[in-house]
C-alpha cells in the first residue's frame, strides 16, 4: 500500500505544469450540453510546435488564471483523434481553438487558427459569451 502511495506521489511531483490531460472530448460534449455551457476545444499535434506552445504557454496560463471557468475545455490530437479533429476543424492549420455554444438562434461556432495569444483567445471567449441565452 504504501508502495502505491509513494508511485501516485512520484508521479503527482514528476508531472511538469500545463501537461494535466483534459477531460476527453465525448466527456467535454456532454458536460457542456448538460451544464449549458459554451465547449471550447484545442485541436492540435504532438508534431506541432505551435500546438505545444499554445498548450504550454497561452492555455496553461488561462486555466492558472481562471479564464476556462465559465466554459469547458478539451484537447484533440488530430493524429489520434482523426474523426472528431475533421469535424471540428474548418481547413487543416493547426493549432485550432474553436468554440461551440448555444444561442437562442440555435449552435453558434467560433474559431481562431494558428498560434494565437492570451488576448486573442479571451475575445474568442467573449464574442461566444455574447449570443448566450441570458440566464434568469
Amino acid at each position: 500500500m504504501l508502495h502505491i502511495a509513494a508511485l501516485m506521489l512520484v508521479a503527482v511531483v514528476s508531472t511538469p505544469p500545463g501537461s494535466e490531460e483534459p477531460i476527453p472530448y465525448d466527456a467535454a460534449y456532454v458536460q457542456a450540453q448538460e451544464q449549458k455551457k459554451p465547449l471550447v476545444v484545442l485541436v492540435g499535434a504532438d508534431w506541432c510546435a505551435a500546438c505545444k506552445s499554445m498548450k504550454a504557454d497561452t492555455i496553461h496560463s488561462m486555466k492558472n488564471e481562471g479564464a476556462f471557468k465559465e466554459v469547458v475545455f478539451t484537447q484533440v490530437d488530430k493524429d489520434a483523434q482523426p474523426e472528431i479533429a475533421q469535424q471540428v476543424m474548418q481547413g487543416n492549420t493547426l493549432p485550432q481553438i474553436v468554440v461551440f455554444c448555444e444561442s437562442e438562434q440555435g449552435w453558434k461556432r467560433f474559431s481562431l487558427t494558428g498560434m494565437q495569444s492570451e488576448r486573442r483567445v479571451k475575445e474568442l471567449l467573449r464574442k461566444a459569451a455574447e449570443v448566450l441565452p441570458k440566464r434568469r
